[in-house]
């Protein structure tokens, strides 16, 4: 078989495992810290879902880490009010100070982008 078709192959076996330990990663993470009392994957719960924020923020993941870092230092309300009902959201010290915590889940929500 051709060494390059081989190459090739592992390489993208690799990075499929790869993305699949980051959506797991992700998913996990977002259970840790408790971003999953409010927000779900793909539906609306007290908060916006991950898919719609990825969706709102264009994949972006600079802006969600972004929105993150501001939403669990400062907490935030008015962006998701259609979603939200107006409930806003809390300070979660549970998950400040944890740069490469959030960076992971910025990560992980961008790609939930569609």
């Amino acid at each position: 078989m051709n060494k390059t078709f081989i190459a090739v192959c592992s390489g993208l076996a690799f990075g499929l495992s790869a993305a699949s330990a980051q959506a797991a990663d992700g998913k996990a993470l977002a259970q840790e810290l408790g971003c999953s009392a409010c927000h779900a994957v793909q539906e609306g719960l007290v908060g916006p879902s991950w898919q719609a924020v990825a969706k709102r923020y264009n994949g972006d993941p600079e802006k969600i880490l972004e929105r993150i870092k501001k939403n669990v230092n400062e907490g935030g309300s008015g962006n998701w009010s259609d979603t939200t009902g107006g409930v806003p959201m809390p300070p979660q010290p549970q998950a400040q100070d944890k740069p490469k915590k959030q960076k992971t889940l910025a990560d992980w929500v961008a790609g939930l982008a569609e």
